[in-house]
């Protein structure tokens, strides 16, 4: 098997048919390119429920590690449109791990997960040979709210708006950056680029994104995960049956994730990008509006359109089919950064 999330075909043949005793409540089953699972509450609520590893970079140090950890999972059960309120979480702790190290991890957990408003219900932590970072045991969360407000495929329309945040590869230059600062420093052409780089560390959450667009009204989200702003929009295209359609001048890139992703040779479209969110709305010109009142760049990328997978359509009007990225650069780039360094 490849490194990284397994694929469509592998969750397809292997996990998908073989979910246990499948629940009538269960509204919202495990599916590629839906984030969360949603479990009817028959009284008018819905349980949003999600899993993800707990990623630790000891070399970001053990707080500031937390805190992405933390942000991960909060974004992706935000994607629900209802926002994380409880978490259950598995530690499972190499070795090498020293007390106050441990101590700033969670700390950082605790810190991070007040702030959003989120409460450790349960768990299990315990130290173990065999393991080592990053992966360091699993992390869930799971959020109350309205079902009428919940996101699902079942409620992307033809003719919904297509919103981008924050633009593409905001976690592969974030981390590249923020593993290896100066060999970036050295490479970047300013100053300014690379301070604007190593700062997207504290843009990997698409939180506080999902949070102001499920008060205006989304009928999905998907944040930007393994395979980029290209893996998302292809994942929602074959989760709702539909057609993305993509405007080459509407899409946008920061200058500094631009200059990253050049200076290692990667396509900052299929690149990791968890802090950006694409939402699928009929409220596009509203979202994207209060998005950015709140200090969070946003465009209208395009449309949902009847047939199947994602188009681009050029400036002059030319079409072309975005198939899914076959693997995310970025991991490529991590690995080979870290050998050299």
């Amino acid at each position: 098997m490849r490194l990284g999330k397994i694929d469509a075909k592998v969750f397809s043949s292997v996990i998908y048919p073989h979910l246990g005793k499948i629940r009538e409540e269960v509204i919202v089953p495990p599916q590629n390119g839906v984030d969360t699972g949603v479990i009817d509450l028959n009284d008018g609520r819905v349980l949003v429920v999600k899993t993800d590893p707990v990623f630790i970079v000891p070399q970001l140090g053990f707080r500031k590690s937390a805190w992405f950890a933390v942000h991960i999972l909060a974004s992706d059960v935000m994607t629900s449109g209802i926002p994380p309120q409880y978490a259950l979480i598995d530690l499972n702790l190499p070795p090498s791990i020293k007390d106050d190290e441990f101590q700033d991890m969670w700390v950082g957990m605790h810190e991070a997960m007040k702030e959003i408003g989120v409460m450790v219900v349960g768990g299990h932590t315990g130290v173990y040979e065999g393991t080592d970072y990053p992966m360091i045991g699993g992390f869930s969360m799971l959020g109350i709210g309205s079902k009428e407000t919940v996101g699902m495929p079942s409620k992307v329309r033809v003719g919904d708006d297509v919103i981008m945040t924050k633009g593409p590869a905001i976690e592969a230059v974030a981390l590249l950056t923020n593993l290896h600062p100066e060999y970036f420093r050295q490479r970047t052409s300013s100053k300014e680029l690379f301070e604007d780089a190593y700062n997207l560390y504290w843009q990997m959450s698409c939180w506080k994104d999902g949070l102001i667009a499920s008060k205006i009204g989304i009928h999905l989200m998907h944040d930007a995960t393994e395979g980029g702003v290209y893996g998302a929009l292809n994942e929602i295209a074959k989760v709702t049956n539909k057609m993305i359609k993509i405007y080459e001048d509407r899409l946008f890139i920061r200058p500094s994730v631009r200059e990253i992703t050049r200076i290692v040779e990667i396509d900052p479209w299929s690149s990791i990008s968890e802090g950006t969110m694409i939402i699928v709305s009929d409220k596009g010109e509203e979202i994207k509006r209060e998005l950015i009142r709140n200090g969070i760049e946003a465009e209208v990328i395009g449309k949902i359109d009847s047939g199947e997978g994602v188009e681009l359509v050029g400036k002059d009007g030319a079409k072309t089919k975005i198939n899914p990225p076959e693997e995310d650069p970025f991991w490529r780039a991590f690995f080979k950064l870290s050998k050299e360094m």
